[in-house]
């Protein structure tokens, strides 16, 4: 039987990695994002390659909207085994100190970032549960969950939570054989915004989605069956400390 995994903001440069490393390894996959054309395109792409994957524009702030789209993914496929929420992202060009942050950035980088991982993990759990089956959630964070930066502390929060999340809904979920884990990049560059960050990590590389897709990939698959509630930082030792010239 073919699994199926939902890549949550699947149009977007790690998103659309994770979507060709799952479907590489048997997966049908559900692309949805904010953004349909975006997410249109990695279905494509995937169609095109021979693999069986559906496009789905979703809001991930509003609940409502997440219960639909779990209820379309059910419609389309029969199932839903895999989860891996990418939806997110630093708002970069909105990055400011605290002190002079907006209510509608805090908002929406808690919102997006966090309360959507919360809302697409309650209504896939509850299908994993009755599927009986297990299942996997995985989670993007980043390593600005664990150590901060400035001008990110709106983001730094909803990364960290998703982490803390991680590890109590793998608790409440075990019992189910449902696996719960998170990983954490570095700084990964976005097409538009193709920033050379190999000086800023301990083996000189600029980091890669495809890179963090690998470990999505593990952890969906059955080599990743007894690992639950864990992060993975995977940042080439950028949040080691500070790295000497």
């Amino acid at each position: 039987m073919k699994k199926v995994a939902i890549i949550v903001g699947g149009g977007g440069n790690i998103g659309r990695a994770c979507a060709f490393s799952l479907a590489a390894d048997g997966y049908d996959i559900a692309v949805t994002d904010v953004n349909l054309e975006t997410a249109q395109r990695t279905a494509m792409e995937l169609t095109e390659c021979g693999k069986t994957a559906h496009a789905y524009a979703v809001d991930v702030t509003c609940s409502a909207a997440v219960n639909d789209n779990i209820a379309a993914v059910l419609r389309d496929f029969g199932r839903i085994d895999a989860v891996v929420y990418t939806a997110g992202g630093s708002a970069r060009k909105q990055m400011a100190h605290l002190i002079r942050q907006t209510d509608e950035v805090i908002q929406t980088n808690i919102a997006v970032n966090l309360l959507g991982a919360l809302y697409y993990d309650r209504a896939a759990a509850n299908v994993m549960i009755e599927q009986g089956m297990g299942g996997r959630l995985i989670h993007i964070s980043s390593i600005v969950g664990i150590q901060g930066s400035v001008g990110c502390v709106e983001y730094s929060a909803a990364k960290g939570g998703l982490i803390a999340m991680t590890k109590s809904l793998a608790m409440e979920l075990g019992e189910y054989g449902i696996t719960v884990n998170c990983v954490a990049p570095g700084l990964v560059p976005r097409p538009d915004d193709p920033t050379d960050t190999s000086c800023t990590n301990y083996l000189h590389q600029i980091a890669k989605a495809d890179g963090v897709a690998d470990v999505v990939a593990f952890l969906a698959s059955e080599k990743g069956s007894f690992i639950t509630g864990q992060n993975y930082v995977i940042d080439g030792g950028r949040s080691l400390g500070l790295k000497a010239n």
